[in-house]
Parts: structure tokens; sequence; C-alpha cells
């Protein structure tokens, strides 16, 4: 835990780079002996739209817009978080039951409960397209900003080709991953990356991915299957990282090889969900956030 707690005394001088709300491409590799870098050297990937301003129908902690907001996209089946109070993810509310219940089964859209029942964090979708949420506990209603995600199924960073090195970047609000990497890409590594409150995981890898993941902070990220999900015949190692408050599990690996050394994870409900038939280890967990 030595080396973590170093890195992120290192880390807060790195921190205060360039905003852009622009998602990145990396589609140029290089090969195993000479890995193109990119260094974002602090560089944020921010892809929230401010919604803050638009009229709202104030009842206490239930906000409601004045019907729907033209900057946000939803795609209703594809997300499970639909907002963002700052960091907190604000979560749709399906109303499974309602959906299973209805007699046209050829009907594809979303059922919710009502504004009445939705629990604090929670949030809707009316017919008319506006949307309802209620504030987080931990937020004082009117007090914060409120963000929407870009267009669906957009990642701040999708990693494209094999042989690169990522380092000192963030990624936040996407509406799908902070960090994508999908294909039969290998030879990645992220180093020093972060990767805050996005609409479904913080770093994703599916297909046959391989990757090496070092000194990274993952949290608040909105995805009931993790902060990190990396999935199908990924091979992927993760060390010296921090992993807190996302909604779903720290991590969750299926298929080939997965492994999680030295790495801190706190004020989560559960650390790891790993698939049958999947290789993995884990070394040096602590279950303690470090000391500000």
């Amino acid at each position: 835990m030595r080396f973590i707690l170093a890195s992120l005394l290192v880390a807060t001088s790195i921190w205060s780079g360039e905003i852009t709300d622009q998602p990145l491409i990396l589609t140029k590799g290089g090969t195993p002996e000479n890995p193109v870098i990119f260094d974002g050297k602090g560089l944020t990937i921010d892809l929230g739209v401010d919604i803050t301003n638009h009229t709202w129908k104030k009842e206490g902690n239930l906000w409601t817009s004045t019907g729907p907001i033209a900057a946000y996209p939803l795609d209703q089946d594809g997300q499970c978080t639909g907002l963002f109070i700052e960091e907190i993810p604000i979560t749709l509310a399906w109303d499974t039951a309602a959906e299973r219940a209805r007699n046209d089964k050829i009907i594809k859209t979303r059922l919710y409960h009502p504004p009445a029942t939705v629990k604090p964090g929670q949030m809707g979708v009316l017919p008319d397209g506006s949307i309802y949420f209620r504030w987080p506990a931990s937020k004082t209603p009117g007090q914060h900003t409120i963000l929407c995600p870009p267009k669906p199924w957009t990642s701040g960073i999708t990693i494209a080709c094999s042989h690169i090195i990522v380092r000192n970047i963030t990624a936040k609000h996407a509406s799908n991953d902070g960090f994508n990497i999908h294909n039969k890409w290998v030879g990645i590594r992220l180093e020093n990356v972060r990767a805050f409150s996005n609409g479904d995981e913080g770093i994703s890898a599916h297909g046959e991915v391989q990757m090496d993941v070092a000194g990274a902070e993952i949290a608040w990220n909105g995805s009931i299957e993790g902060g990190v999900a990396d999935v199908d015949r990924c091979t992927t190692t993760y060390k010296n990282c921090i992993v807190h408050d996302n909604l779903g599990p720290a991590f969750k690996f299926t298929g080939k090889s997965h492994s999680v050394t030295d790495t801190i994870i706190f004020n989560q409900a559960k650390d790891f969900s790993i698939g049958p038939n999947t290789l993995f280890t884990e070394k040096n967990i602590s279950r303690q956030a470090p000391k500000e």
C-alpha cells in the first residue's frame, strides 16, 4: 500500500491540465518493442452537459423538468444511469414488474416507478419526455450542478489499436464507458488514469483484449456491472489502483484471466464479481480509504 499512497502524492501535481468536451479515439499503435505512448499530461475529458439552469418543478428533493430537455438524448434501454449530480450517478428506476405484466409484449418502451415512489438517487421519464429525479441524500437540492451524459454509447476514451501506453488522463460523464477497449487488441497499458462518473463502466475490455492497468482511480461509475467490467476472453491485470463508490461491484471479470494486486477498494457494496471458469487472483487488497 505504501507505493499507492506515494503515487497519490505525486499525481496531485499532474491533474491540473486542459479540459475538453470531445471524446478521444486512439487508433495508432506501435509494436511490442516500441509501443506508442499517449501522455494526456493531465487532460480531462468531461462529456457532461450542464442542465442545472433548465426550468424545474421543485417539490422538496423531487425535481421534474418542464418538458423534454433538448440536450438530453437518453438511451432508455442501454443505460443504467441517466444523470449525475456532480459526481453522483442517478439511476433509472425501471419498473420491470410492470413491463412484464403489460399485455402488448411488442412494446419496447421502458416503464418507470412513478415520481412519488422513486428513492433518493433515482430517476425516471414521463410519457411526454420530461425527466424526474430525487436528489441523493449526500447532496442538498439546488446547491449542486446537474449533468446529463452526451449522446448514447459515447465513451470518453476508446482504444482501437495494439501496443499503446495511455497515461495521465481522466474520463468523466460519458454515457458509455470512461475507457472502452473492444476487439482483439493486445499490449495495452493504462498508467495513472482516472475514470469518474461515467454512465456505464469506468474501464471495460471486451473481446480478446490483453491489457495492464497501473495506478488508476475508478469511482462513481453508474453501471450495475461494475466500476471495471472485463469480459469475454480478455486477459487483464490491475495494480496499485484505487476503486470506490461505484454503483456495481468494484470489479467484474469473466472469461480468461484477470488479477488485482496492491489495490485499495472502499465504499463498495461488493468488491469482486467473478464469472465461472475464470482464472482470477487477488493479492494485497486494502479496504481502508487512503488518508487525505
